[in-house]
């Protein structure tokens, strides 16, 4: 479920250039500066919950921010001998939604243990360093030096602004592969937008959600063994919003599922 929240987290859920890495803007980039500008939303909040075929696994909590920056919060519900999550994850990203640097964190008992990405551009790197906090919004009281990942590009994705890159994408017919970065791992993320319209059901809302459908897959593994294939349903509309996404971890297939939202004026698009 972490892994998903930072996949998706592409969402997700959460997302003719194959092999290239990288989508080529050039041709439609008027237009993909104009779908970046209505995805990112000051303030957007976003609440989904995981599920594993009948029991509610925990939520995902997003928030974006205008200087392009995001944070995800993955709880998991009390009481539960499946799972014991609580993780927070910040994300810095470009206009593109491309990844300048990241923070995830775990809590493990009584403390909180993750990894701190940074980039360095001049030499085709991102560091990582392990930190250590008391809690989940105090500076660290650790922090070594554990390893650095040689990047072909420092387009990238982390976990999380992954969930926000293919919300930009949703109108094109391309399949993107893009590098991306998962537990100090250095992987493909593939995206096939093809503008598949349809509509799915979602409990928060009374009528079916028209959505756009996008498949996909990574290459990197995650927590729980999440890897492979992956499929998000965004909003038709120019937000995009996630609104529910589906991948396979050890346990089997897991659903994320929109449940609160707040964006000034804008509601998930019904069918008539």
């Amino acid at each position: 479920m972490k892994n998903f929240c930072r996949l998706l987290t592409g969402l997700l859920l959460l997302f003719p250039l194959i092999g290239t890495g990288i989508p080529s803007l050039q041709p439609v980039a008027d237009d993909l500066a104009a779908a970046r500008k209505a995805v990112l939303y000051d303030g957007e909040y976003l609440v989904y919950e995981v599920s594993w075929t009948f029991l509610k696994l925990g939520t995902i909590r997003l928030r974006a921010h205008r200087n392009y920056t995001a944070e995800a919060y993955i709880d998991s519900y009390e009481g539960l001998h499946l799972v014991d999550l609580h993780s927070f994850n910040h994300t810095r990203m470009d206009s593109s939604f491309y990844s300048l640097g990241s923070h995830a964190i775990d809590k493990k008992d009584t403390m909180w243990a993750g990894l701190d990405y940074i980039s360095d551009p001049a030499r085709g790197l991102v560091r990582m360093e392990e930190i250590r906090q008391s809690d989940i919004h105090s500076p660290p009281y650790l922090r070594v030096t554990r390893d650095s990942i040689k990047v072909p590009t420092m387009r990238f994705l982390d976990g999380l602004c992954i969930g926000y890159f293919p919300r930009a994408y949703i109108r094109t017919r391309d399949t993107l592969n893009v590098p991306t970065i998962l537990y100090g791992k250095l992987g493909t993320t593939t995206f096939c937008f093809s503008g598949d319209r349809t509509t799915e059901q979602i409990d928060a809302v009374d009528k079916p959600v028209r959505v756009v459908k996008v498949p996909g897959t990574t290459s990197v593994e995650g927590i729980y063994g999440m890897t492979g294939a992956f499929t998000g349903w965004f909003s038709d509309d120019s937000a995009a919003v996630p609104i529910k996404g589906k991948l396979k971890v050890l346990i089997g297939n897991v659903t994320v599922e929109l449940i609160q939202w707040k964006r000034d004026a804008w509601n998930p698009p019904t069918a008539e």
